[in-house]
């Protein structure tokens, strides 16, 4: 039987399936189910849709759960060995995990997959791009041959609990990151370990940790193809512009050790980097006003990420940060930016106003204020920019906005507006 028929295969052994939380897999499952499982009784568990407050009661009622990976079982008090869980996640890397590879890390893993897509495309190979970037992968398993290159982009919420990693697995970094969702630091980053805790001897592992024996031991790798490309020399057969974007260079050494184990030729490779423009809300061109750039990072949730976005873009004079308070420790970020060129500094909402009362003590070199909202922000940064803006706020956006693609939508109709 090919791989589709023997997932298939598996999911008809059961009479009743629930679908806990019915969010886009949830409802790429339903569809799926819809198609290929008619004998299966299907039980839909979420309180949005069904409206029901005792709604967990459903899951007793199931011999297989499909976990959406948007819910969090520590929150819910619910133990995973409570029930028989899984995921589509867990369920297509068992039955494909030798075509995929598999992208995670706190950020920088959409930029990446992108690339490893394109690089494929680019030599004459049949790539499929799946996963937390917005395709649930039930919905290109039917293109899927023997020659198929899947590329996915793995969250921590997809890796937790599964038992199977993919036959290349990729871990860009790792920071301190959705402390809401998981018990623990440690339990986040076991998650994002599931990627290649579960690979098989001539697999392949590669990453760019600078201290990875902080995180894990040689002892736990299964692979012996293991690369850590932290240190590796690179150099680069092309140079970005800020129209473009940037490729932060840890992604670029991934890719380049990638396209050496895979053969890509030099060629396609040079074509995807000439190619590349960023992603929305990844260090984005936004455009100019008055001789000054603005540029959208606001997927940068953590400290991490907006220290940087501030080096790869280095003649930042003004940044923009703040938003939601997670308990993130922003000591070090404030360090930074009081070391730093930034000249004008506009710190908002709750965490912004954390970040304003670390740095007041730079306020004789540098111009530092605390406003209420992004508006405020960026017109503040209007009056007081000379170079370029950067939106990067550090944090995420939950108490003013959807996510932070709706955050960095009104950055974008924010400059649109003072355009005029």
């Amino acid at each position: 039987m090919s791989k589709l028929q023997n997932f298939i295969s598996e999911l008809q052994g059961y009479k009743k399936i629930a679908i806990f939380g019915y969010g886009v897999e949830g409802k790429s499952f339903h569809a799926f189910a819809k198609k290929y499982l008619p004998e299966v009784e299907i039980r839909i568990v979420d309180k949005a849709y069904s409206g029901e407050e005792n709604y967990l009661d459903g899951l007793a009622e199931a011999e297989l759960i499909i976990k959406s990976p948007g819910i969090s079982l520590h929150n819910l008090g619910i133990a995973y060995d409570d029930y028989n869980f899984t995921s589509i996640t867990e369920l297509f890397i068992k039955h494909f995990g030798s075509q995929i590879i598999g992208v995670t890390g706190t950020k920088g893993k959409s930029t990446l997959v992108t690339l490893i897509d394109s690089m494929l495309k680019n030599a004459g190979k049949k790539s499929l791009l799946c996963g937390n970037i917005g395709l649930p992968p039930l919905e290109i398993m039917e293109q899927i041959d023997d020659e198929s290159f899947v590329v996915m982009e793995l969250s921590s919420h997809q890796l937790h609990h599964i038992n199977y990693s993919p036959h290349i697995a990729i871990l860009t970094n790792l920071f301190a990151e959705h402390l809401d969702y998981y018990e623990s630091e440690e339990e986040y980053y076991r998650a994002k370990f599931n990627i290649f805790l579960h690979q098989k001897r001539d697999d392949i592992f590669i990453t760019n940790l600078p201290n990875q024996e902080k995180f894990f031991s040689k002892a736990e790798l299964k692979a012996k193809h293991f690369y850590n490309v932290h240190d590796k020399e690179l150099k680069v057969p092309y140079t970005f512009d800020i129209k473009q974007g940037y490729i932060h260079h840890a992604s670029l050494q991934i890719l380049e050790q990638l396209r050496e184990l895979l053969g890509i030729d030099t060629a396609a490779y040079t074509k995807t980097l000439r190619e590349f423009q960023t992603l929305p809300h990844r260090l984005e061109y936004v455009g100019e006003v008055d001789g000054v750039s603005y540029i959208n990072d606001s997927i940068a949730t953590i400290p991490e990420a907006t220290i940087e976005a501030i080096k790869i873009l280095k003649d930042v004079d003004t940044l923009i940060v703040g938003g939601y308070d997670r308990g993130i420790d922003y000591d070090g970020l404030a360090a930074f930016l009081c070391e730093s060129d930034v000249a004008n500094i506009i710190c908002f909402s709750d965490t912004g106003k954390q970040i304003y009362e670390k740095i007041e003590v730079c306020k004789h070199q540098k111009h530092i204020e605390y406003v209420d909202d992004l508006e405020e922000s960026v017109q503040k940064a209007a009056q007081c920019a000379k170079s370029r803006v950067l939106l990067s706020p550090a944090a995420s956006s939950f108490n003013s906005y959807k996510n932070f693609m709706e955050r960095g939508e009104h950055f974008r109709a924010l400059v649109t507006k003072i355009k005029g």
